[in-house]
């Protein structure tokens, strides 16, 4: 097919989408999230047809083992029933609002972590947008076996989620998309979302989604094997991809014993939830940053996990992939304080110890999600995304009186 060709497809089958939204703004809220609800579970379920092929296909899109995989999709759609509940009671608006959706949404997702569509998803169904979804060409698999879930569970609302992929750069069928979309919600680069922001029209609600890291804090006085064990979950969940994972692990003092007790918690963990293939370049940044590590302080390593404790008070960015570093930082107050250089980028603060007395240090404009140690990767449907809401942006608002 013709670049034009499926230009005027692509142009038609997001025409068709917009109509579909005419019905899916006649359901209520409560009802999109039992629709929603039913589709998500048919995928958690290993025994259903399609959790069998979520468990199948994903493994080679997402480059994750298996264990990885089934970890991932039970600990994100575990309880999705009742958390979908709930978000739809947190959607509503307050009295004398009414919330108006969009004529139709645009998500567009990028490749790192396969269950980051979750969230994004069903908050744009709840707030009754129709939408379509731009996947990574490399991994639409959960995308797709979702609007495949929704076509057994209710094909009324199924009609109204389009998945679409293609290369990166065909800069045609984007602008068509861009066209076409009321809202455009993008998860990637600042680079790519900076692009696509610029080709955004200005009466285009942007919803930006840009890139992340995690770190995490211990507090003094914590047991440091407990506090190894749960941030080497941390570590190893979706190896270390995400926005969401921790790169660098501060203490206040006890640093190295610390380092030994998460390599130690790593190595085991590995049995449970082996990582998956390295690329090459990944593999090149690995080497790189496990020599620095060396050369700087003590370095940990075995097969498929790194720890480094070096004695510096700051973090280091790590290449992902289950390396990460160990640091005193010499106090909470210094440890926020290089924190603040991260800025908005910091996405997630795991803590071993007084979640309260860490947040309550944080400086302005750094805004993560400060959870316990062990819950990085896990924040749940209602979790705040970038330091706001995560319906933020998905409807517009009248207010009556």
């Amino acid at each position: 097919m013709s670049v034009e060709s499926a230009e005027q497809a692509l142009s038609e089958a997001l025409d068709d989408l917009a109509v579909a939204g005419e019905a899916l703004r006649r359901r209520t809220p409560a009802q999109i999230a039992e629709a929603l609800a039913d589709a998500w579970e048919r995928i958690a379920d290993p025994e259903r047809a399609l959790g069998r092929a979520a468990r199948g296909r994903l493994p080679a899109s997402s480059g994750l083992t298996l264990p990885m995989v089934a970890w991932a999709l039970s600990t994100t759609l575990g309880g999705a029933r009742e958390s979908l509940a709930a978000l739809a009671r947190e959607m509503a608006p307050p009295p004398g609002v009414i919330a108006t959706p969009h004529r139709l949404g645009a998500l567009i997702l990028a490749g790192n972590v396969f269950t980051a569509c979750v969230q994004p998803l069903s908050v744009a169904l709840l707030a009754r947008s129709p939408l379509l979804v731009k996947a990574s060409s490399a991994d639409d698999v959960l995308p797709r076996l979702f609007v495949d879930a929704l076509r057994e569970v209710d094909p009324e609302l199924a009609a109204a989620v389009l998945v679409v992929s293609f290369p990166r750069g065909t800069e045609a069928l984007e602008a068509t998309i861009l066209h076409h979309a009321a809202a455009v919600s993008v998860y990637g680069s600042d680079s790519t979302l900076a692009a696509i922001r610029a080709r955004t029209d200005a009466n285009t609600t942007f919803i930006a989604h840009g890139h992340g890291l995690g770190l995490g804090w211990v507090d003094a006085g914590e047991d440091v094997e407990e506090a190894a064990g749960r941030f080497a979950l941390d570590v190893a969940a979706y190896d270390q991809r995400g926005c969401m994972s921790p790169h660098a692990i501060a203490i206040e003092r006890g640093g190295e014993a610390f380092a030994r007790e998460l390599a130690r918690a790593l190595e085991r963990i590995a049995v449970e939830l082996p990582r998956g293939p390295l690329s090459t370049q990944v593999g090149a940044t690995q080497m790189q940053w496990r020599g620095v590590a060396a050369a700087r302080g003590v370095l940990h390593e075995g097969d498929g996990w790194a720890v480094s404790f070096e004695p510096v008070a700051a973090p280091r960015l790590s290449p992902g992939a289950r390396n990460v570093m160990v640091f005193e930082a010499g106090g909470l107050e210094s440890f926020a304080e290089r924190a603040s250089v991260i800025g908005p980028h910091l996405k997630t603060l795991g803590v071993a110890g007084d979640l309260e007395r860490v947040a309550r240090v944080l400086p302005p404009g750094v805004s993560p999600r400060v959870c316990p140690a062990g819950t990085m990767q896990t924040p749940g449907l209602l979790a705040y995304a970038d330091g706001l809401p995560a319906w933020e942006g998905w409807r517009r608002f009248v207010t009556v009186g």
